[in-house]
C-alpha cells in the first residue's frame, strides 16, 4: 500500500512538472521561432533523439540514453523494453518470438545461462549502457552459435585529455537499491588509458504460488500439491574494465585490456509444500528453509594489435579467460502429517563448484577493392576446458555424509576452428552483403562414475558452412522507401551447463538437471522489411529449427524435473510494425507492434507434444512516449503489453507494465533523473506447464516496482568510440 501511494504521488508530481514545462515551452515559442538558427538546431537535436531506434543493414540499434524511465535500473529492465525482446525469470531470452538468443556485452558474451545470466544482467546499471544491438540474423563475422544475438554496448570515451563521467543512483521498492558507475579516460598523442567500472547493491524479494494437479488413470494415485515460495536475496556486484592502447607507429597500435566481474550473492528461502488427496483433504506437508550462496569470479585478458597500410587493416587478438563459480545450498526440511506431528527432519547440502578456461587466437583482415566493395576475412581457433563437480550430502546420526548415488564429476573439452569471408558493396540503389563462415567443432566429455555405475563418455566431430546474405534497395531516388531482405543459417550448440548432468534441488519435489545427450540445433532465418522515411517500418520474419534446444518438464515419482532437450522441429513466423512519428515539436512516439506464431513438435520420455503455428499466436505492443521541453526538462512514459506466449510444454499468460521518468539537465555537465518502474506492480508472471497426467501452474511475483533517483556528472568531452573485438568474444557465451 505504501509503494502504491508513493507511485500515485509520483504520477501527480510528474503531471505537474510536465504541465509547467509545457507552459514554459509555449510561452517561449514565439521568441524561439524568431531565431531561425536556434530553431534549426533544436529541431535537429529533437529529431535525433526521437528516433532512438536505428535500422541498419544487419541489425537494429536501441539508443538507451533516450529511456528516462529506466534510469537507475539494469540491463534486464532495458532488454524487456527493447522491441521484440523478452527475458523471463529463468534467463530465457526471446527476440521476435525466437528462443536460443545469445547476449553479448561489448561484443563479449556474458558467460552465463539461466538464473545466473539474469543475476549478471541485473548487475549492469543503466548508466553504463550506451546502446543495444539486436541482430536477428548476425553476419559471418560473428561465430555462428545462437539463433540470434543481442549485443549490449557500454559507454566509452576516447577524447584527448582527461575526461569521463560519474553516475550515482539510489532507489527503493520493498528494499533499498543502489547502482553506480564511473567512466575515466586519459589520452595523449600516443597513449590512451581507459577505465569503466560499475557497482550495484540490491536487496530483492521473490514470491511464488504454485499448484500441481495430477490425475492418473488409477485415481488412488492422484493428488494435488500446493507450493508457497518466499525468497529474499542480497546481491552485490562489481564490473570492471581497464586497459591501455599505445601507438607503436602511426600505422600500428598495441592494446592490452583486463576485465572482469565479481558477484557475491546470498539468498534465504522458505518453501512450504502441502499435499492434498482427491477429496481435497490435507494428506501431509513439508516445511523447508534454504540458505544459498553463490560466489562467481570472471577474469579475462586481451592483447590486441591493429595495423593499417594502404587502406587495409589487419587485427590480431590473443585471449585468456577464467570463470569460477562456487554455489552452495543448505536445505533443511521438516515432514509433517496432517495433525501437525513431526515425522522426519532432514538436511540436504549441495555444492556445485565450476571452472572454465578459454584460450583463443584470432586474426581479421579488411580491405576495399574496386573502390566500392568492402572485403572482410578472418580465422580463429578456440580451445575451452570445463569441469564441474556435483557434491551432495545428507544428514545421518553422525552428521553430514556424502550421497554416493548423486555425487558426480563432469568434464568437457572443445575445440572450434573457424574462418569467414564477408563482402559488402553497393551499386546505384542496391546495397548488398554476403558472407560465408566455416566452423569445425571437436569435443569430448567424460562423466565420472557414480555408485554402481561405469564411467560414461562421448565425443563430437563435425564441420558446417554458415552462409548469410543481406539486400537493401532504395525504391526511389530520395531513399524514402527502402526494402531489405536477409537470410542466414545458424547453429545452437548445447551450453556447458546444459550438458552437465548434475542436479540442483529447489526442494525434494522440484529440481533442474542437465542432459549430456544434447545435440546441436540448426536454424534457417529469413527476414523481409519495408522502411518509409525511417518513421514507418514493417517486417516479416520466418525461422525453422531442427533439433531445437528447449526446456522440457517431466514427473519422476513425486519429483518435478526441468531438463534441456532436443525437439524435432521449431517454426517461428512473425509480423512486426514500428511507427515513430513526431506528434508535436515536444512529443515523440515510438509504437512497436508484433504478431508471432510458434509451432513445435517433439517428445520427452516418449510423450509427444505438437502445436500448430496458428494455435500459438502472440501479440506484443510497446508504446514509448518522449516529451522534450525547454530549460533542460524532459520526460517519458513507456507502456508494454503482451498476450499469451508459448514455449513448447510451457506458456506464459498475458502481462503488462508501465514506466515513467522525469529528467532535468542542470547544466552541460550535470543531469538528475527521477524514475518509477512498473508503476502498478503489474509485472507478475503466470506460467502453465503441461505434462502427462498433470497440470502445473506458477504465479511469480518479483521486486519490479521501484523508485530511483539518479545523479550524473560528466567532465571533459564525451563521445563514442569503436569497441575492440577480442578473439574470445563469441565462445565465452557458452561457459556456463
Amino acid at each position: 500500500m505504501q509503494i502504491s501511494f508513493r507511485c500515485a504521488l509520483v504520477c501527480g508530481i510528474l503531471f505537474v512538472v510536465c504541465s509547467n514545462a509545457y507552459s514554459q515551452e509555449r510561452k517561449t515559442r514565439k521568441d524561439a521561432v524568431s531565431d531561425s538558427v536556434k530553431v534549426l538546431k533544436a529541431v535537429a537535436v529533437t529529431a535525433q533523439k526521437s528516433n532512438y531506434i536505428e535500422y541498419h543493414l544487419d541489425k537494429v540499434v536501441v539508443n538507451v540514453s533516450g529511456l528516462i524511465g529506466m534510469a537507475g535500473s539494469n540491463a534486464v529492465d532495458i532488454l524487456n523494453n527493447a522491441p521484440g525482446v523478452f527475458v523471463d525469470e529463468s534467463g530465457s531470452i526471446n527476440l521476435k518470438g525466437r528462443g536460443g538468443v545469445l547476449v553479448y556485452v561489448d561484443d563479449k558474451p556474458t558467460q552465463l545461462a539461466g538464473t545466473d545470466l539474469v543475476n549478471y544482467l541485473k548487475s549492469l546499471p543503466t548508466a553504463m549502457i550506451d546502446k543495444i544491438e539486436l541482430m536477428s540474423n548476425p553476419s559471418a563475422k560473428y561465430n555462428a552459435d545462437g539463433t540470434a544475438i543481442i549485443n549490449i554496448r557500454t559507454k566509452k570515451n576516447k577524447i584527448a585529455g582527461f575526461n569521463g563521467s560519474v553516475s550515482l543512483s539510489a532507489g527503493s521498492g520493498r528494499y533499498f537499491k543502489s547502482a553506480n558507475s564511473i567512466l575515466l579516460n586519459y589520452k595523449t598523442n600516443k597513449l590512451n588509458f581507459f577505465l569503466n567500472a560499475g557497482f550495484t547493491a540490491s536487496n530483492v524479494y521473490f514470491d511464488s504460488h504454485r499448484q500441481r494437479q495430477y490425475n492418473y488413470p488409477n485415481a488412488m494415485k492422484s493428488y494435488t500439491l500446493w507450493q508457497q515460495v518466499n525468497e529474499t536475496s542480497h546481491e552485490r556486484s562489481a564490473n570492471y574494465k581497464i586497459g591501455v592502447d599505445y601507438e607503436l607507429t602511426s600505422h600500428t597500435t598495441l592494446g592490452i585490456m583486463y576485465n572482469g566481474n565479481v558477484s557475491p550473492y546470498k539468498e534465504m528461502g522458505k518453501y512450504n509444500n502441502h499435499f492434498f488427496n482427491t477429496s481435497g483433504k490435507l494428506d501431509s506437508f513439508t516445511l523447508s528453509n534454504s540458505r544459498y550462496t553463490l560466489s562467481s569470479v570472471r577474469n579475462a585478458v586481451n592483447v590486441n594489435v591493429r595495423h593499417l597500410f594502404l587502406g587495409k587493416e589487419i587485427t590480431a587478438n590473443l585471449d585468456y579467460l577464467k570463470f569460477v563459480t562456487q554455489p552452495v545450498q543448505t536445505l533443511e526440511s521438516n515432514f509433517f502429517l496432517p495433525a501437525d506431528s513431526l515425522v522426519k527432519q532432514s538436511t540436504f547440502v549441495t555444492r556445485l563448484p565450476f571452472t572454465a578456461l578459454i584460450y583463443s587466437a584470432r586474426a581479421d583482415y579488411s580491405d576495399t577493392i574496386f573502390n566500392r566493395i568492402k572485403v572482410e576475412a578472418g580465422i580463429q581457433t578456440i580451445n575451452s576446458q570445463r569441469s564441474n563437480s556435483g557434491d551432495y550430502f545428507t544428514t545421518s546420526a553422525g552428521g553430514l555424509l556424502p550421497d554416493a548415488v548423486l555425487t558426480n564429476k563432469f568434464r568437457y573439452r572443445e575445440n572450434i576452428q573457424s574462418a569467414y569471408l564477408n563482402l559488402q558493396g553497393s551499386y546505384k540503389r542496391l546495397s548488398a552483403q554476403a558472407g560465408l563462415r566455416v566452423e569445425h567443432t571437436q569435443g569430448n566429455a567424460l562423466q565420472y562414475a557414480m555408485q554402481g555405475k561405469a564411467d560414461t563418455a562421448f565425443s563430437v566431430d563435425y564441420t558446417n558452412l554458415f552462409p548469410t546474405v543481406y539486400f537493401m534497395y532504395k525504391a526511389d531516388s530520395s531513399g524514402n522507401n527502402l526494402i531489405s531482405f536477409s537470410a542466414g543459417k545458424r547453429i545452437e550448440r548445447p551450453g556447458y551447463y546444459d550438458l552437465n548432468p548434475s542436479s540442483f534441488y529447489f526442494d525434494r519435489n522440484t529440481s533442474n538437471t542437465g542432459n549430456s545427450m544434447l545435440q546441436p540445433a540448426f536454424t534457417n532465418n529469413f527476414e523481409l522489411q519495408y522502411i518509409y522515411k525511417g518513421k514507418f517500418i514493417t517486417g516479416l520474419n520466418y525461422s525453422n529449427t531442427k533439433g531445437y534446444i528447449t526446456r522440457g518438464y517431466k514427473q519422476v515419482g513425486d519429483a518435478f524435473i526441468g531438463i534441456p532437450v532436443n525437439i524435432q522441429r521449431y517454426t517461428n513466423v512473425g509480423l512486426n510494425i514500428t511507427w515513430q512519428p513526431n506528434i508535436t515539436r515536444w512529443w515523440n512516439l515510438n509504437l512497436y507492434q508484433e504478431l508471432t506464431g510458434n509451432g513445435f513438435k517433439g517428445s520427452i520420455d516418449g510423450n509427444e507434444y505438437e502445436a500448430a503455428i496458428e494455435k500459438r499466436i502472440t501479440y506484443n505492443v510497446r508504446a514509448y512516449n518522449r516529451f522534450n521541453f525547454n530549460k533542460g526538462w524532459a520526460a517519458d512514459v513507456t507502456n508494454t503489453y503482451r498476450t499469451k506466449i508459448y514455449f513448447w510444454q510451457a506458456s506464459l499468460r498475458p502481462i503488462w507494465q508501465m514506466h515513467t521518468g522525469v529528467l532535468k539537465k542542470l547544466n552541460e555537465k550535470t543531469t538528475v533523473t527521477f524514475a518509477v518502474k512498473d508503476i502498478f506492480h503489474s509485472w507478475k508472471l503466470q506460467r502453465d506447464i503441461v505434462i502427462p497426467y498433470g497440470q502445473v501452474y506458477y504465479h511469480l511475483e518479483f521486486d519490479t516496482q521501484r523508485i530511483n533517483f539518479t545523479f550524473t556528472y560528466r567532465f571533459g568531452k564525451y563521445t563514442n568510440s569503436k569497441e575492440r573485438r577480442t578473439g574470445i568474444d563469441e565462445e565465452a557465451g557458452r561457459v556456463n
